[in-house]
């Protein structure tokens, strides 16, 4: 046989050998990213899914999956996904929560992020929300405040002046209530949204609005028996006494804002911008607009000086053991693009605020028919960021952050438990020393104990 036929031969049966072969196409395996957060509006969720949508087409080989889950749900899921091994990519956190998180070593820092969107850039409110030596682990994706929101034509037809003390509101509160002919209430002075969630932030609120602390930062003992956090439970109990509906501790974030809305109750404490989007939807024809619903300067309390509020800004949290850090922060990166991110504050305008300078002062965010209609309110979120007003939940001074069980003091509903035990009738002194007992005795268990 000639070389030439041996060689022909062999070509063929190699072709045979090829063919006979399944054919198999190999495509490189996607990378899918998970992304938890806590904007749950139908229009959030959808705005976001667009910004997903244009990162994946500048990458082909990442898919990114949201999650949106309730505000209140979210920590306890995290803990159990991060004790399971199986942590999101990346998720929206308290910064009492990013903290804990960081005291674990669980984070990868987010430095790079906060250089792309430039660190000059972000307001220097939120800064500190999940900073650490220097290095950024969270950078938030929008702040708020929790503002005092009143009804305008009530205080005024009463002749009211804005209160500058708790003394001064509580008069402002009883002087707005109505009664009918029989002497039933027809409209309360006050709402406060009474679950476990909410007490947690007022009473950190209205303790560094009373000049007070929730923790020593040197010992890293609670001080819940000191005169300031008394004053609270003090506080709290007058409001419950005189001005609060019944039922009022067990009313959540729409009971409260409802009741405004539809007249039942004349102000709430801890309002949002998001509560603007409640009024124009539940307020009698006519009424849902800032002609009628304004925000106030939050009081002092009676050792206190200067007025407090609330900042809620959950950062951004990268964890450091998930499967695509690396992938989540170049998501996190494109998410801060101001055309994209636009997207996002516009689907709750005065309530998704920016971080960032840049945006806050470009005309494309500032277009906003919501935000501009009620600007007012906005304006009083900036009142307290420009100021370093504002502290995030359980949060009194900035150093709080370096205490490393602020989450399981959240978890474990002693602050709520001590605000319950007050307005139903226990001594404040002895609602107090029960609930530092429990704090020393958990922050013990925990291996925190310093004192």
């Amino acid at each position: 046989m000639s070389n030439k036929r041996r060689g022909f031969g062999i070509i063929i049966l190699i072709s045979i050998l090829i063919l006979s072969i399944p054919f198999v196409v190999f495509a490189a395996e996607k990378k899918v990213v998970r992304i938890w957060h806590t904007e749950t509006e139908p229009q959030t969720v959808a705005a976001f899914q667009e910004i997903i949508n244009d990162f994946e087409k500048l990458h082909p080989d990442i898919t990114v999956k949201q999650e949106a889950l309730a505000w209140g749900d979210l920590e306890a899921k995290l803990t159990a996904a991060l004790a399971a091994g199986a942590p999101p990519d990346a998720s929206h956190g308290q910064a009492f929560t990013c903290a804990s998180f960081y005291h674990k070593g669980l984070l990868r820092d987010q430095e790079d992020i906060a250089n792309a969107i430039g660190k000059d850039n972000i307001f220097e409110s939120v800064r500190n929300l999940c900073r650490f030596e220097g290095k950024y682990y969270g950078v938030t994706h929008s702040p708020n405040t929790n503002l005092l929101i009143y009804r305008k034509d009530i205080f005024k037809q009463k002749g009211l002046k804005p209160p500058e003390t708790w003394d001064d509101f509580l008069k402002v509160a009883q002087a707005m209530m109505e009664k009918d002919a029989s002497g039933r209430v027809t409209r309360y002075g006050l709402s406060l949204p009474g679950v476990g969630l909410f007490v947690n932030i007022l009473v950190a609120e209205l303790t560094r609005a009373n000049g007070g602390r929730l923790f020593d930062l040197k010992t890293g003992r609670p001080t819940f028996t000191e005169k300031q956090v008394i004053e609270v439970l003090d506080f709290y109990k007058k409001l419950n006494d005189t001005v609060l509906p019944p039922g009022w501790l067990g009313h959540g974030y729409l009971d409260t804002f409802t009741n405004l809305a539809t007249g039942k109750v004349a102000m709430v404490y801890q309002g949002h911008g998001r509560s603007a989007g409640y009024i124009e939807k539940y307020a009698p024809k006519g009424m849902g607009t800032p002609e009628y619903f304004g925000v106030l300067r939050k009081p002092h309390g009676p050792s206190g000086k200067q007025t407090a509020c609330q900042v809620d800004a959950e950062p951004w949290m990268i964890f450091k053991n998930a499967k695509y850090p690396e992938e989540a922060a170049e998501f996190l990166k494109f998410f801060f693009k101001e055309e994209e991110y636009i997207k996002y504050l516009h689907t709750v305008p005065v309530h998704l605020l920016p971080t960032l300078k840049s945006v806050r002062n470009s005309k494309a965010y500032q277009a906003n028919e919501m935000y501009q209609r009620w600007k007012e309110w906005v304006d009083m979120d900036y009142y307290y960021f420009e100021r370093d007003l504002a502290r995030p939940t359980l949060v009194v001074e900035w150093d709080d952050l370096k205490l490393p069980f602020l989450l399981e003091i959240f978890g474990s509903n002693i602050l709520p438990d001590m605000v319950t035990d007050a307005v139903k009738g226990m001594p404040s002194t002895q609602a107090a020393a029960k609930a530092q007992a429990r704090a020393e005795e958990l922050i013990t268990k925990l291996g925190f104990k310093r004192w």
